[in-house]
């Protein structure tokens, strides 16, 4: 009798720490889970979405250094404007150098008495038309200017609009602009991936095929 009565009170007492650890750890992790929500030092971290799957691109690049160099458009655009740009500067210091002598051989002149009211009248109209002659020449200065980059803007189009024409059979998701100046937005260019000298020999031949026409 005894001895059953001590196995009921062992099994009681088994159960009552069952019962008292059960309390214990779930109390302990309501105040955990509490705390937490109230603890402001917390940051809860956003839900981030899984990237969805992105397929392989197509990039391949053309060269703008040796596209510039080897570009006969761009070659006959420059060389055209710097003889213009060279026969400019030549006849705009030419005839500066004249006008600043003659003036002042003219003042020296007037100074010492040696020409008329009339005479001196009449050179200022003559040094005042000859300013205007290379203020003219100032301006069509500028005005070349404004024509090579036109011309620039004619050579960037026919680029785009030749490798739009070449994409169409290469299918490519980019084609990047690549140059080895600081200023380049690429700074590594896998050489496999250059398309710069078939980019190059078909605009040359479209232009050299329009110049004979």
């Amino acid at each position: 009798m005894n001895k059953n009565i001590s196995l009921f009170l062992n099994v009681i007492l088994v159960v009552a720490v069952g019962i008292l650890y059960y309390l214990y750890f779930s109390s302990g992790s309501t105040v955990t889970e509490k705390s937490t929500a109230t603890d402001s030092t917390i940051i809860e971290k956003p839900i981030v979405m899984a990237p969805s799957e992105i397929k392989a691109s197509k990039i391949v690049f053309v060269n703008l250094d040796v596209l510039s160099d080897g570009y006969d458009f761009l070659k006959d655009v420059s060389a055209s404007a710097q003889a213009e740009q060279n026969n400019l500067q030549n006849l705009y210091q030419t005839k500066g150098e004249k006008l600043q002598q003659d003036y002042m051989e003219f003042q020296e002149k007037a100074n010492k008495g040696l020409l008329s009211e009339n005479q001196i009248a009449t050179e200022q109209e003559k040094f005042a038309g000859r300013k205007d002659e290379l203020d003219q020449l100032q301006s069509k200065s500028e005005a070349l200017g404004e024509k090579i980059q036109a011309r620039t803007e004619e050579a960037r189009k026919n680029l785009t609009d030749y490798i739009k024409e070449y994409n169409k059979s290469g299918n490519y998701n980019y084609v990047l602009a690549y140059s080895e100046g600081p200023l380049s937005p690429v700074l590594l260019a896998n050489e496999s991936l250059d398309i710069t000298k078939d980019i190059l020999e078909g605009i040359n031949t479209q232009y050299r095929a329009k110049k004979k026409k």
